[in-house]
């Protein structure tokens, strides 16, 4: 236990240290979540990070992850806009692709004052797209050089994304588009067994950390972000997890699980709530069958109502 203690409390001074001094910017593409098993589970899976999904989360989950997988997500979001991933992993290296598009909205502006695209041509509409490309890489901390007195389980994980934003300035009334790449270091410890508690794992993910932006949008919507999850197994079938995110606040997960059900390898019940924009709520259902998993998931918005999701994913 007191293994625990000591481990949180470092990870605790290290996100101290690492607060901004500025506030939250505008909603990002990452911002949304990506994977039908974690939104399911609250988006709380920084600290669990053990699918493809790592990658989004936390890429030093990357270093646990043992053959291949892909996953592919396609979907409207809360019937305004669209949603697409497909994200990827074998062995230690992953990487994945993420588009968003709310679509085309009336520009609705005085006559004086007409919305113009970046070129300064007249609009009557505009639109709001994301586009990232992302790639990482996790591995044990020990099989690095000079780091081998460091402690079992302990995994180092880096992301980096190319991200493209189309957006628009409601100051100015103009069409913007920008690029970005961003850099973000994670960190994984996987603290093993006590009592009947199994797989606790702590995460530690520093976003944004460094970047080169291209354009005001993405330099304003990517700021230096500390997110911080736990997670562990009770009995081996119940798995809790939580996030804490200083960008998108507090995020609590449950997933309930069932094996070797007839033709079925394993059949998951999965729970979870969020604190981005109010209180959301989360419900999922996933099964994998001959190697091949099949997630759904219920977010319930405070504001916007519901969203579905539905994904495939292949293990090889």
């Amino acid at each position: 236990m007191s293994k625990i203690v000591r481990t949180l409390g470092l990870l605790i001074v290290i996100t101290l240290l690492a607060l901004p001094t500025y506030a939250r910017p505008l909603v990002s593409l990452f911002d949304i979540g990506a994977g039908v098993r974690a939104v399911g589970m609250g988006e709380a899976f920084s600290g669990l990070a053990d699918d493809e999904y790592a990658l989004f989360y936390n890429p030093a989950g990357l270093a646990t992850l043992a053959g291949g997988r892909a996953s592919l997500l396609y979907q409207t979001h809360f019937g305004a806009s669209t949603y697409f991933s497909a994200y990827g992993s074998f062995g230690s290296l992953g990487a994945g692709l993420t588009f968003f598009d709310f679509g085309q909205v009336p520009c609705l502006t005085s006559a004086n004052q007409p919305c113009r695209d970046a070129q300064g041509k007249t609009i009557s509409s505009f639109g709001y797209s994301n586009l990232a490309f992302v790639a990482g890489w996790g591995a044990p901390m020990r099989s690095l050089p000079f780091l081998s007195a460091l402690p079992e389980g302990l995994a180092l994980g880096l992301r980096l994304k190319f991200v493209s934003i189309s957006s628009f300035d409601p100051v100015k009334f103009q069409s913007l588009g920008s690029t970005g790449f961003v850099l973000d270091p994670s960190f994984l410890w996987a603290l093993g067994k006590f009592g009947p508690v199994d797989r606790v794992r702590v995460g530690l993910v520093l976003e944004n950390l460094l970047g080169l932006a291209f354009g005001a949008p993405a330099g304003e919507n990517f700021p230096i972000g500390v997110r911080l999850g736990a997670s562990a197994s009770l009995m081996g079938l119940v798995t809790l997890s939580t996030d804490l995110s200083l960008a998108d606040g507090f995020h609590l997960g449950a997933e309930y699980t069932l094996t070797n059900l007839g033709p079925l390898n394993a059949l998951s019940v999965r729970a979870g709530l969020l604190t981005r924009t109010g209180l959301g709520i989360s419900l999922g259902l996933g099964v994998l069958f001959a190697g091949l998993q099949i997630d759904y998931a219920l977010f319930l918005h405070p504001d916007l109502g519901g969203s579905h999701w539905l994904s495939a994913s292949y293990r090889f």
